[in-house]
């Protein structure tokens, strides 16, 4: 008798338009707040790196979604996006999504379940002071959360989350069951360009390789893909060889639906409930 996990390996959902698989695109915007919090303020070294981030790396990243007319989603640090509110705003006219990255890059794991609560509000609601749209998505620093963090998300409405590599398709996550689900959008650290470029140096054909092994296998499989950038990192001339060698592959492919985080969210929301209503007849 075949297995539940079987019977879902076997009949991979069908995502919009026929697309055999989905990507994401998400761009996380540290400013320096990343590596002080990774290795103090007084480290000037990594301090003067990632100044990189909201200089050159952005802007050049932003160029090239452009150039290949796709939509990401940029996960905004608070005080990054209060230091230069130009690109929050050059991003969110480019129709990306704005997302939240906690106000100071300080772990979510370390805070208080307060602490978390505030940290979310302060920096949800500058970024919405900013665009005039409420953000509805979150990615914790260093992806280091816990038990508070996706009820709190719930709480405030959020829609999803993009902390928990639980697998290669969304979860839908309801610890509160009268509240709208969180849907948990999996990443992975070897889908961020960090572990190419950071912890290692690489070619950028490296990485390159590996997410189009790793995609070639989530579509046959019918799963999602979810990208992690760092403009100060995959931003920088050579690595940012890596993504448009990415998009050129994936969307030469013709059926990877390449979409914000929120609109694969939402559309995964809906996926759940229709599935739901045909299993309640």
């Amino acid at each position: 008798m075949m297995s539940e996990q079987g019977q879902q390996r076997s009949e991979p959902p069908v995502w919009p338009a026929g697309h055999r698989a989905a990507l994401v695109v998400s761009i996380d915007v540290d400013g320096e707040y990343g590596v002080i919090a990774h290795h103090g303020e007084d480290d000037w070294y990594w301090r003067a790196q990632a100044r990189y981030d909201l200089e050159a790396g952005v802007w050049r990243l932003l160029e090239i979604l452009a150039d290949y007319d796709v939509k990401g989603t940029f996960c905004w640090v608070g005080r990054a996006a209060e230091d230069r509110p130009d690109a929050v705003l050059a991003a969110h006219r480019a129709g990306h999504e704005i997302a939240t990255h906690g106000w100071d890059h300080r772990t979510y794991a370390s805070m208080t379940r307060d602490e978390q609560r505030e940290d979310l509000i302060r920096t949800r609601d500058l970024l919405a002071s900013l665009t005039g749209v409420v953000p509805v998505g979150h990615k914790s620093p260093f992806w280091r959360f816990d038990e508070h963090t996706v009820p709190l998300l719930q709480e405030l409405g959020f829609r999803w989350n993009m902390d928990i590599a639980a697998g290669d398709l969304p979860v839908a996550m309801q610890p509160h069951p009268e509240l709208a689900p969180v849907i948990q959008l999996p990443p992975s650290r070897l889908w961020d360009d960090y572990s190419f470029f950071v912890d290692w140096v690489m070619p950028p054909r490296h990485a390159f390789e590996l997410w189009r092994d790793d995609l070639d296998v989530l579509r046959a499989e019918g799963k999602l893909m979810c990208l992690t950038l760092h403009p100060w990192v995959g931003g920088r001339p050579g690595p940012s060889r890596a993504l448009t060698q990415f998009l050129d592959y994936a969307i030469s492919l013709g059926d990877v639906w390449i979409a914000r985080a929120d609109h694969v969210a939402l559309w995964w929301q809906e996926r759940e409930r229709d599935l739901a209503g045909g299993r309640a007849s």
